[in-house]
């Protein structure tokens, strides 16, 4: 039945076509209502900033998100370049659920099962996260739904064409996304076990290759406009070593979090678990209804499985604990292949009821989209650039910045260098690649050199003092410089109405600790209530709990410093500081030390 329906479907009508673009434009019309109007956190400032320089972010330095998104904002010419990238991600989005809507029709599931496929997936809390921000995960999505469904019709037809072409899209996808190879690889082991005479077939099989090459040829973009020097060059990927630094993303690998075999139980485990929240657990027992009758009915179910396996095992290889733990945006290939079998089993199940219930299974997606609409409108967000504009205004005239951590630099990046904030600031990126910043070479009587966050450097005559929410550096023994202070609130910190993920809530919690950092010496109740507000802003950053133990310590407070050291542990036990800095765990026995050697000399 499978295979007949695909063809019969190779000519989809105007109704069908139709069908699909009013899905589409239904999805995106929620996604456009709340996108962000300006910068995000995390990657989005660089990324957005790489778009239109036509820069190169990091690594993967995703060529194809930055020339499709420079060819989007020229042709979208109103609103800020932010917000034209975040409709660019809801477009992207909004077609990837078209894509799996005409994807289950040519599988033969009704009109109904496919739209509830598709609107499970739009409305997937981790999906619709990344649909109306600027970042690369919708255009990922997209992309590995197209190649699935190229597979899927190879797989009923067995046509030479739709092999090559699944091959071609994956190698293109890529070019956005290293994952489309991992996909390229899971669709040749499914093809090999379904059809093994394709390895005797060397014509197809330098067709399929040749088509991924072509697909790949957007890397082209990386060492080409690398020797233009633009503003953002991250790697310098001139030399093949550094285009394959940037491409391989070789500098990245040693944050994994795995240390051991035993460590793929608790991965496994929570993203297992991410399956319920994602599409609810109805949904993931209509995906398991689908891979249940899939092969009895002729679907194609071992792909998408395929597909599953090899997301959560490269993940599991190589991913950080935030990327494991925290952001399950890295899992959405493995929900839209959920979403797709989820569909297959609404398919099953519509089948056996009455015509009149159709409507039934939309309950589950309508569900998301009530209760999810809160959380991912992020029409009023302005954190990001609001603390961005607090920094540069506190700038003198023709300072340096000396910018880090990826959550302060890149709203910096996009505001400097897209919006044209503060022309006369000399931004110095940190981290941007192997050659990270140059010497600085200046005289701290006559320059104003500051840093987003202290260098922990030591040089004789030099100190590095907190004034606000940078750290200046002075002459040593000279009078301590004012600190130039917020002049407003954090714009939306107390708005219960706009959404504050994980990296929003560091980012706020950064304001309020820089802001304990300054007042430290000056006014400490003053710098205890910003402490206290930090901490409840990100109850789950182990950085945060870590250098506030360090900052009660050098004050005495070995109590609260053990505190906060006991919080990043139990948050992060493999909590790894920056630099060479002891762990969270070796700071505790450093305190024990001293409140044990204090309780034998009676002391407090």
């Amino acid at each position: 039945m499978y295979t007949a329906r695909v063809r019969a479907e190779a000519e989809p009508s105007h109704r069908e076509i139709g069908l699909a673009l009013a899905l589409a434009a239904g999805v995106f019309a929620v996604y456009a209502w709340g996108s962000c109007r300006t910068i995000y956190v995390g990657d989005s400032g660089e990324l957005v900033t790489a778009v239109h320089l036509l820069g190169i972010p990091h690594p993967t330095g995703y060529p194809l998100y930055v020339l499709l998104g420079k060819l989007w904002t020229v042709l979208l010419p109103f609103g800020s370049v932010a917000w034209r990238m975040s409709l660019f991600s809801a477009a992207c989005a909004a077609a990837a659920c078209a894509v799996l809507f005409r994807l289950l029709r040519r599988a033969g599931a009704r009109t109904s099962a496919a739209a509830f496929a598709a609107l499970l997936f739009a409305f997937g809390p981790s999906f619709w996260g990344e649909a109306n921000i600027q970042r690369v995960y919708a255009l990922n999505a997209l992309f590995v739904l197209l190649a699935l469904g190229a597979a899927w019709r190879w797989h009923a037809t067995r046509e030479d064409r739709s092999f090559v072409l699944t091959f071609f899209l994956c190698g293109l996808g890529a070019t956005n996304h290293t994952f489309l190879g991992v996909q390229a690889l899971a669709f040749a082991l499914f093809a090999v076990a379904v059809e093994p005479r394709v390895l005797r077939r060397p014509g197809l099989l330098a067709a399929a290759f040749a088509a991924t090459l072509v697909g790949l040829l957007p890397y082209a973009y990386l060492p080409l406009r690398s020797l233009a020097d633009p503003a953002l060059d991250w790697g310098n990927p001139e030399t093949l070593a550094s285009f394959l630094d940037v491409v391989l993303r070789r500098d990245f690998w040693q944050r994994a979090w795995i240390e051991g075999p035993a460590d793929l139980v608790p991965i496994a485990r929570d993203w297992l678990a991410s399956f319920g929240r994602e599409l609810t657990w109805p949904g993931v027992l209509l995906a398991l209804v689908g891979v249940g009758a899939g092969r009895r009915l002729g679907w194609p179910v071992g792909l998408p499985l395929l597909i599953l396996l090899a997301n959560v095992a490269v993940l599991a290889l190589h991913g950080s604990r935030s990327d494991l733990f925290l952001w399950h945006r890295y899992y959405i290939p493995s929900y839209a292949m959920a979403a797709v079998l989820a569909g297959l089993g609404c398919e099953v199940l519509l089948r056996r009821l009455p015509r009149a219930a159709a409507a039934l299974p939309f309950a589950l997606p309508l569900w998301l989209l009530v209760t999810g609409f809160a959380s991912f409108d992020r029409s009023r967000y302005q954190v990001a650039e609001a603390f961005s504009s607090e920094v540069l205004r506190a700038l003198p005239p023709g300072a340096t910045l000396s910018a880090s951590d990826d959550n302060v630099l890149f709203s910096l990046l996009y505001l400097h260098f897209v919006e044209g904030r503060r022309p006369d600031v000399d931004l110095v990126l940190q981290g941007v690649g192997k050659a990270d910043i140059a010497p600085l070479h200046f005289d701290p009587d006559r320059d104003a050199v500051f840093f987003t966050h202290h260098p922990n450097w030591e040089f004789p005559g030099l100190d590095v003092v907190p004034v606000g929410l940078v750290f200046r550096v002075v002459r040593s023994g000279r009078p301590a410089p004012e600190p130039v202070l917020p002049a407003l609130p954090l714009a939306g910190e107390d708005d219960p109405r706009v959404p504050k993920d994980d990296l929003t809530q560091n980012l706020i919690a950064q304001f309020h600790y820089m802001l304990g950092v300054t007042f430290e010496r000056r006014d400490w109740a003053r710098a205890q209530a910003e402490l206290e507000a930090a901490a409840r802003a990100a109850p789950a950053n182990d950085v945060l709990f870590y250098n506030m133990g360090l900052l009660y310590a050098r004050n005495g407070m070995l109590e609260r410093a053990r505190d906060a050291f006991l919080r990043a542990q139990a948050i992060n036990p493999r909590h790894l500081p920056s630099g060479t800095r002891p762990r969270a765990s070796d700071r505790l026995a450093e305190i024990d030390a001293e409140l044990a050697r204090r309780r034998a000399q009676g002391g407090d």
